[in-house]
């Protein structure tokens, strides 16, 4: 363990809850488009090949925009509507139905069995821990609905901070509420130019999970699971 670690933060979806994603394949099933959690993962993992294509570039010339989270979700639901088979003529109306369904913030209340005792493992081991999400507003909430949020001392919702990852102001912002330096913070997350990029314009250490395989030569740190985490810290 690094002896000057003080401080953890997660990214929220995706790392620390997942979305019910079946129930949106039986829906996308029911209006003739058969659909699995698999075709799911995939549109994951070609929305976020497309948003390191856009958005790294940027991230490299140490300029990116404040909010980025539009453009990932286009290419993701774009994939899945491409994957599942939909004529083009169907392709506005069933990509704005899932997204509306994404949009729902209770429908991310998937928590995985070896979170709970991991975040309370790290905080028995003195951490500051902290979510950072891009996210509607209502993040914390939702943590708290799936008894999650307990765990954090603080939790940054880009709705309510005014900027996305990785705009390294919210990281700022975060690590000032926490008094803490970067070099002594590590950041968790699943999107490799959104949270791996913006920890590093911020100084942070980032350890990226990935679950679905989206990012099969990454450089940075990578685990499958919360647990592995410890041996990074």
């Amino acid at each position: 363990m690094t002896s000057n670690l003080k401080a953890i933060f997660f990214d929220a979806g995706n790392t620390l809850i997942y979305p019910r994603v079946e129930e949106l394949a039986e829906d996308l099933t029911k209006q003739g488009y058969g659909a699995t959690a698999e075709d799911f993962f995939a549109a994951e993992r070609a929305g976020k090949q497309k948003l390191d294509e856009w958005l790294w570039p940027q991230i490299r010339q140490g300029s990116v925009p404040r909010t980025i989270d539009h453009y990932y979700w286009f290419e993701y639901l774009k994939a899945l509507v491409l994957r599942v088979g939909a004529p083009e003529p169907e392709h506005e109306r069933l990509m704005r139905h899932v997204g509306k369904g994404f949009s729902d913030i209770t429908l991310w209340s998937r928590v995985l069995p070896e979170t709970p005792p991991f975040l309370a493992k790290l905080r028995a081991q003195g951490f500051y821990l902290g979510v950072i999400s891009n996210s509607i507003g209502t993040m914390e909430q939702q943590l708290g609905r799936v008894n999650l949020a307990h765990f954090f001392d603080a939790i940054f919702d880009s709705a309510l901070v005014g900027v996305e990852k990785p705009h390294p102001e919210i990281f700022r912002v975060a690590l000032e509420r926490a008094g803490v330096k970067a070099g002594e913070t590590v950041f968790v997350g699943d999107t490799n130019a959104t949270d791996m990029g913006g920890a590093h314009l911020a100084g942070l250490r980032g350890v990226l999970i990935d679950r679905v395989g989206a990012y099969p030569s990454v450089q940075c740190p990578c685990i499958t699971s919360l647990p592995d985490l410890e041996k990074h810290l």
